[in-house]
């Protein structure tokens, strides 16, 4: 992709270049993978984007995309001419913001290359909406939204030079960055689209622990079972609770019982969360799954997947889908080892999870999912955080039975919850 330089900028060892092209040479030099980036989100409904259309007609401005460029800068490639600075961009490049208007723009440049090159308009007495209507099976084989075929078609009708030449005569902004580390990646991208519709906070959060997937992966399958972790923009956490069978696990649930079992308390991972921790340099953060002991992760992985092989039912199965009960349990068990207070925080957490997993049999033959569920469709959803009491229900429960406290069905009506 040839790219006119039109400012550049250094940010602790990364490169910027501020760039400007046609949206022709863009949108033709998009990876076929464009859309696999793995810190970016799925697509998405929006109303405003879906104006595109009208905005590329009116030969109005589109926003800014910016690009990373798995490539090293190469000031060689630099070139001048006619007063004019240049370099060639090649196609080992991912979008860190823009991902949903380079969709848009693709679905339009899709759509004309169709009606130019395979499309017949032998009769021009059908509406558009007749057309695509009868055309929908090879629309939906070549992936063109009918809504953008008929909007392109209309136009094409009225005027086909105009629309032939649509890509050509608009031009695009590229903020392109080299050698930008993954972690700063995360964080410009989560700061890219504060302003715009919100990152789905799990989203957010499961960016920050990235590096640790396959981690967690690998762990899960070391223990006999042939896991399968999805991520919020595979299958939001609420879809995955209501249908979670054996051996699976979302991803956000993960991070949020591990930090809770280091944490030493329930803990929820909202927005405020995800900000703080996205610049851990600006707090005191413990980096977590990013720099955390082997022994501690596997001791962890060994009790997720316990609590899957003996539970007795696929209503325990997917009670420990939800995300309030990982993190009440994890919380409880880090809570246990911290109350020792011994000169071997590791050693307690590790014999605390030890303990948890012998005696999960027993805590299993105790748990009273319904009674769980009779004493919670018994709260007033209106007056209190239904989550919150639900950790902390979980949480007190788990610390008693650790602490020998329970010996028969736990009794959720009479757990107090403590607030953590």
């Amino acid at each position: 992709m040839n790219l006119e330089i039109l400012d550049t900028f250094q940010e602790e060892g990364a490169t910027c270049r501020l760039c400007k092209t046609s949206l022709k040479e863009y949108i033709s030099n998009l990876p076929d993978d464009f859309q696999e980036f793995d810190i970016q989100r799925s697509l998405v409904q929006n109303h405003f984007l879906d104006k595109i259309f009208s905005t590329l007609l009116k030969k109005q401005h589109i926003p800014l995309i910016v690009l990373v460029s798995k490539d090293l800068v190469n000031e060689d490639d630099v070139k001048q001419e006619a007063g004019v600075t240049s370099f060639k961009l090649s196609k080992n490049f991912k979008i860190l913001d823009g991902l949903q208007r380079s969709h848009r723009l693709k679905e339009i440049w899709d759509a004309i290359n169709f009606i130019e090159e395979d499309f017949k308009d032998d009769d021009k007495d059908m509406t558009v909406v007749q057309i695509s209507r009868k055309i929908s099976k090879t629309l939906r084989s070549k992936k063109i939204a009918p809504n953008i075929f008929r909007k392109v078609l209309k136009e094409y009708r009225e005027d086909s030079d105009r629309i032939r030449n649509l890509f050509n005569g608009n031009n695009i902004w590229l903020e392109v960055w080299f050698s930008l580390k993954r972690d700063d990646q995360i964080k410009k991208m989560l700061v890219l689209n504060a302003g715009h519709k919100s990152v789905n906070i799990k989203h957010q959060i499961e960016l920050l622990f990235l590096n640790q997937l396959d981690t967690l992966k690998g762990k899960i399958d070391e223990e006999g079972e042939k896991g399968e972790i999805f991520r919020e923009k595979d299958k939001s956490s609420i879809q995955y609770s209501k249908e979670r069978k054996k051996g699976q696990y979302h991803f956000s649930h993960l991070i949020s019982a591990f930090v809770s079992l280091l944490e030493g308390r329930p803990v929820t991972t909202n927005a405020e969360y995800s900000a703080a921790h996205a610049f851990s340099d600006e707090t005191e953060f413990n980096s977590y799954l990013s720099d955390v002991d082997a022994d501690i992760l596997n001791s962890f992985v060994k009790a997720i997947t316990s609590l899957d092989k003996g539970s007795p039912s696929d209503k325990e199965v997917r009670w420990f889908g939800r995300e309030v009960v990982l993190s009440g349990i994890f919380g409880a068990i880090g809570a246990v080892a911290k109350k020792k207070n011994t000169d071997s925080p590791k050693e307690e957490i590790l014999s605390t999870i030890t303990y948890f997993v012998n005696e999960l049999p027993n805590f299993l033959k105790n748990l009273n999912v319904e009674g769980f569920e009779e004493w919670r469709n018994q709260q007033n959803l209106s007056s209190i955080n239904i989550g919150n009491k639900n950790k902390s229900k979980v949480f007190e429960a788990t610390r008693q039975f650790l602490e020998d406290k329970i010996d028969s069905k736990i009794d959720w009506t009479n757990i107090k919850e403590v607030e953590k």
